[in-house]
């Protein structure tokens, strides 16, 4: 009798494990078609990612897996507008990562002529994705120009993202100036690592950085003689959707920061629940192109916490929200996602 409650005990405890686990088991769905898989060292289907992304059919509309074994990958990705439902799966940022050195450089009179000596700032992307419906799990993508010497920094993106429906789930983002493009669609990014000095997250975008952790690296004598922005949004009309949201998280680091400035005068960022260290300067925000035409720009924070986010010296004409207005911007479904996020695998 004593073996029989035994055995029953363990049976129960694990039904109960399993029923505990299902929603993890059931959330993953979205089945893939075919998995291509990369590896540095030979062993898998392509030694390059850009190899394996070119063998996704154009017009793709059925999921593929790109698994990225761990390694350090020295090449330029560009998922075109043509390839979309692409899962790019790495085996954790701290051991996959994409990177590269280039950088914004020429004259004037060269980037007009796009003469062989000049390149515009989006063509530095280490990686960049123009495809709607892509995912990216654990994986680094860094731009490692501005690394070492930092005193001539210029433009050098570690990534730019410029289609719909596009998440980001504990990948990192490593550069200096002009780290991620969040260029232009509807984002969501999950316990992401986001490394940078200035402008570090710019763009058109209509994103949530969900739990994600952003990273000053501006050196302390940089520091003294000016401050850095975390944030450029690029909203220009009123009527135009746009924002970046910050749902917890942290933003942490060295030197001094400014959550961000306005690069058009409908510039719209929030920052909810995020701790904050002291590397934010007690004014918070900047005008920028916004000039003193502020009255249309967006800035705002909502129970942060942590030394930075003492609110007493910033700018005057920083947004205070109702609770309808932040539900607007840190609901799901109702700043981003209309279902699109169920949808990926």
């Amino acid at each position: 009798m004593e073996c029989h409650r035994t055995v029953s005990s363990v049976v129960l405890v694990l039904v109960l494990v399993l029923l505990l686990r299902w929603p993890a088991l059931s959330s993953a769905s979205v089945p893939v078609s075919r998995t291509i898989t990369v590896d540095s060292k030979g062993g898998g289907d392509f030694r390059s990612i850009q190899s394996a992304v070119n063998l996704i059919p154009d017009g793709n509309r059925q999921w593929v897996r790109i698994h990225v074994r761990a390694g350090g990958y020295r090449e330029k990705v560009t998922i075109p507008k043509t390839k979309g439902y692409t899962l790019l799966e790495g085996e954790g940022h701290s051991s996959t990562e994409i990177y590269f050195d280039d950088h914004a450089h020429g004259s004037t009179d060269g980037l007009m002529r796009r003469g062989a000596d000049a390149m515009l700032t989006h063509e530095t992307a280490t990686f960049s994705v123009y495809a709607d419906d892509f995912v990216a799990r654990d994986v680094a993508f860094t731009n490692t120009h501005n690394r070492v010497n930092k005193s001539h920094v210029t433009q050098a993106l570690a990534a730019l993202v410029g289609g719909d429906r596009i998440a980001f789930h504990r990948c990192a983002f490593n550069g200096f100036e002009d780290t991620l493009c969040d260029n232009t669609g509807r984002h969501y990014f999950r316990e992401c690592f986001i490394k940078g000095g200035v402008d570090f997250i710019f763009g058109y975008a209509r994103s949530i950085y969900d739990g994600c952790t952003l990273v000053s690296t501006i050196p302390s004598w940089y520091g003294r003689r000016r401050a850095g922005w975390v944030t450029a949004h690029a909203r220009r009309h009123a009527g135009d959707p746009g924002g970046f949201v910050f749902k917890g998280g942290e933003l942490r680091g060295t030197g001094r920061q400014y959550l961000g400035r306005a690069w058009n005068k409908y510039a719209t960022v929030v920052y909810y629940h995020v701790n904050m260290s002291s590397v934010v300067v007690p004014q918070g925000w900047a005008p920028w192109y916004a000039g003193n035409n502020t009255n249309d720009v967006l800035f705002a924070e909502v129970g942060c916490t942590g030394p930075g986010s003492d609110m007493a010296r910033r700018v005057p004409w920083e947004k205070h929200l109702s609770k309808a207005e932040v539900k607007k911007f840190v609901d799901m479904s109702c700043f981003i996602d209309d279902g699109w996020l169920s949808k990926q695998p």
